[in-house]
């Protein structure tokens, strides 16, 4: 856990221990991935697929499709039908709205201030309000696209939170209030038939030297080849978006809950999960119903990487990499319907 000391209030999500190998700058260490023209030219055959299909289902549309950039409730049905194009028009001359559902979640907020950082001219951030204003660039650039995409929460208030959820003197949540804020995004990403859950975080280190992105999801859950693979589909992006913006951040990798070091958030003591991505506590806990994962962007510890995140350009670049990710995620037969299919 990470402990916010100026707030008193706790980080939901723990820092992973450094190796030495991750604390190794960047261009000294061997990265097989690939880089550039080839790895985009794949990437574009990959999607061809999907466009394709999706032009066809498009014919096919409904003529009361309702427009891009809607919000359906979190707790409206999703429909059961085959994706339409994303961003295709409707007869009405307006692009229609996909089935596809995607549930962004801005780590923390309202008295919950998550982890803090320093940038290099003195500038304080909460990791709150960063995660806030990637997600709402996201959510633009999916629904853009198509796609109806549903958030935790879409400004610095905590929906559902009650008087008894909060810190003494107000400040951050008790133990018990971080589990049940936990588990109301849970139960809003159930209820919203998401495809997908995409958890948006910020990092913390008590060596402001440590930086990068990494990337988790759960390996216990009968989802988790997709989590897999929408996690390392995030990591690449990201890695190669803020790199695209000269910002050389550091590639950690993707992780999953058995790399982690949390103490089950002082109410679950013997959960080693992050709860959103987690199996089901009876009685305690119910699990999230969809492949999902948990991105750590940068570390706001860092004072560089804080003064990178603040900029708009860095934060567009990171949305641009969600919905890239997102996008290449979904064009695989079968994975807007498997949320549906192994709950």
């Amino acid at each position: 856990m990470a402990i916010l000391p100026h707030a008193g209030t706790l980080k939901a999500l723990p820092c992973r221990r450094l190796t030495e190998t991750e604390r190794t700058p960047m261009h000294l260490r061997h990265d097989s991935r690939e880089h550039g023209t080839r790895g985009r030219r794949r990437r574009a055959l990959v999607l061809l697929p999907l466009i394709l299909a999706l032009l066809v289902s498009t014919c096919r549309a409904a003529p009361d499709a309702s427009p891009a950039g809607e919000e359906r409730a979190a707790g409206a049905p999703a429909a059961a039908t085959g994706p339409p194009a994303p961003g295709s028009p409707s007869r009405s001359g307006a692009p229609a709205v996909s089935p596809l559902v995607v549930f962004l979640d801005p780590g923390h907020g309202g008295p919950e201030f998550g982890t803090a950082g320093v940038t290099l001219d003195g500038t304080l951030l909460l990791e709150k309000d960063v995660t806030l204003a990637i997600a709402l660039r996201t959510a633009a650039r999916l629904r853009a696209a198509g796609i109806t995409v549903v958030l935790s929460r879409t400004s610095d208030e905590l929906p559902g939170l009650t008087a008894a959820d909060r810190a003494p003197g107000g400040q951050g949540l008790t133990p018990e209030g971080v589990l049940r804020d936990l588990q109301r995004r849970v139960d809003r990403a159930n209820a919203s038939g998401a495809s997908l859950l995409l958890s948006i975080h910020l990092n913390s280190f008590v060596d402001p030297s440590a930086g990068g992105t990494e990337t988790y999801y759960d390996a216990s859950r009968p989802f988790a080849a997709s989590s897999r693979r929408l996690a390392r589909l995030v990591q690449r992006e990201v890695v190669e978006a803020l790199h695209a913006v000269d910002y050389p951040a550091q590639d950690r990798g993707v992780f999953t809950e058995a790399e982690l070091h949390t103490p089950g958030l002082g109410v679950l003591p013997a959960y080693r999960h992050l709860v959103l991505l987690g199996p089901e506590v009876p009685g305690r806990l119910r699990p999230s119903g969809m492949p999902g994962v948990l991105n750590e962007v940068l570390f706001l510890s860092n004072p560089a990487e804080a003064s990178a995140v603040q900029r708009p350009e860095v934060q567009d670049a990171i949305a641009g990499a969600y919905t890239r990710a997102i996008l290449e995620y979904l064009a695989q037969p079968g994975s807007w319907t498997e949320s549906r299919t192994q709950r």
